[in-house]
């Protein structure tokens, strides 16, 4: 899995985004966990990874405040650790944001209500 995570950084860092390439590379990780890992959650978003680079040709979720490649480039990161307790909880949170459920930024603070001072 190593390998796989470290040729699509690879791709990644050259310059300009290489679209049909990441998608197969992406496609070929996917192909891996589904063989050896039982993690279907990272499954899906390998998938929908790829999916919106097919469909945008770049990558354009943005969970961190970095470009597209910067944040697939995190995608990986976290993928390749996923075992990390910490990395688990922010692929959750990852995934929550590709499938467009409510999340909050890490980036972002809290921004809850003010105390009221009394």
């Amino acid at each position: 899995m190593k390998q796989l995570i470290d040729a699509i950084k690879q791709t990644l860092a050259k310059d300009g985004f290489d679209a049909e390439k990441v998608v197969a590379q992406l496609k070929e990780l996917r192909q891996h966990f589904i063989e050896n890992l039982n993690q279907p959650g990272y499954v899906r978003m390998i998938r929908l990874a790829y999916e919106n680079i097919e469909e945008n040709g770049n990558y354009t979720f943005e969970y961190t405040e970095d470009d597209g490649k910067a944040n697939l480039d995190y995608l990986l990161d976290l993928l390749s650790d996923f075992n990390n307790k910490y990395n688990k909880e922010e692929l959750i949170e990852y995934r929550k944001m590709m499938e467009g459920e409510e999340w909050t930024s890490p980036d972002q603070e809290w921004e809850g209500e003010e105390e009221d001072e009394e």
